[in-house]
């Protein structure tokens, strides 16, 4: 997988060749399962563009499209540098990049803007690319990028709020980038896993958490009904998910 190609459109937003130089590199060492995983490991958060298979990519591209776009306002421009917008841009592509955390887990993690804010800040092979500086604000502005929601019941870990200008922009475009009621259309080629998702179906359905991750809701129904039929009387935060089990369920 040539994994800068995917963002191709995305890097073009930027002007300055030794900050693309660095997106570039970074988007190569992210770890591979950011390029498959949904946005939301539930299915709770975030539009159906970005659910399902490369959702958390579509997710990303879309919060760079917003970013783009309003940062070709005057007003805007006012604020920022052009170097500043680069680098708005970069922290954006890179911002979920540690989503499941540094083993891959099953599900989002809480700290996962601070895996990739050290990341930034600590990997050997994004050294002396930018300056130091450059690369500070990029690692500030991903740590802060939850907004207010920086803290979560499982973790003691309180992530940190944006404070300049920078970090409040980069949440913003996160924050549009998760709306359910903002749907974003994407027209590249599938081949990039950028398309927006066909229709999800019980043979299609993944489950990307439990005892069964990586089987289809179908194959573990044929073989486990127990367990669906379990998982109906549940509250599992995805109702995508819900209705299809209760679709099986009711016809079985």
């Amino acid at each position: 997988m040539n994994k800068e190609t995917i963002f191709e459109q995305e890097l073009s937003y930027i002007v300055n060749e030794d900050i693309r130089r660095f997106a570039k590199k970074a988007i190569s060492l992210l770890p591979d399962y950011f390029f498959k995983v949904a946005a939301s490991s539930t299915g709770k958060y975030h539009p159906k563009y970005a659910l399902g298979d490369g959702g958390l990519v579509r997710h990303t591209k879309a919060a760079a499209r917003f970013a783009n776009h309003l940062l070709q306002l005057e007003q805007n421009k006012k604020v920022f540098s052009d170097q500043d917008r680069d680098l708005i841009i970069v922290s954006i592509l890179l911002h979920d990049g540690w989503k499941h955390g540094k083993d891959g887990s099953s599900y989002t993690t809480h700290d996962h803007p601070i895996v990739c804010a050290e990341w930034v800040k600590s990997c050997e092979d994004l050294k002396g690319i930018i300056s130091d500086e450059d690369r500070m604000k990029v690692s500030n502005a991903i740590s802060s990028h939850m907004g207010e929601w920086n803290t979560n019941k499982r973790s003691s870990v309180v992530l940190p709020k944006p404070e300049t200008d920078m970090q409040k922009f980069v949440h913003m475009c996160d924050y549009l980038a998760s709306r359910k009621d903002i749907e974003v259309l994407f027209d590249e080629p599938a081949s990039n896993n950028t398309s927006a998702p066909a229709p999800v179906t019980a043979e299609t359905y993944i489950f990307g958490f439990g005892k069964y991750r990586g089987e289809s809701l179908a194959s573990v129904y044929a073989n486990h009904p127990d367990y669906v039929e379990w998982l109906e009387r549940q509250d599992v935060g995805n109702a995508q998910l819900q209705g299809l089990i209760k679709a099986l369920v009711k016809n079985k």
